[in-house]
């Protein structure tokens, strides 16, 4: 979304109902190049949810017509991101 907001389609399952509750998420994100592996670990907080929205609708890559249930576009502050090995800097 920009360099502090990141959005996620949801369905209303487990991850989705757990952020209910807690707001606090981390998501790993890791490719593999030249048979190693890299990526970023993002420490994350949820600050607001759409359902069913349009723009979700416009952002998605495929229409998956049996998908059974609600979606949603849950929208995140990037809190930290660190790499995918070791500590990173000191925060």
């Amino acid at each position: 979304m920009d360099e502090d907001t990141i959005a996620f389609i949801m369905t209303d399952r487990l991850t989705h109902q757990n952020l209910q509750s807690n707001p606090h998420a981390a998501y790993l994100f890791m490719e593999e190049e030249e048979k190693k592996f890299k990526g970023k670990r993002l420490y994350l907080t949820k600050i607001r949810e759409e359902k069913d929205s349009p723009l979700l609708d416009s952002m998605r890559r495929k229409a998956y017509p049996n998908l059974k249930g609600k979606e949603y576009l849950v929208y995140f502050r990037v809190d930290r991101i660190i790499p995918l090995i070791g500590a990173g800097p000191e925060s």
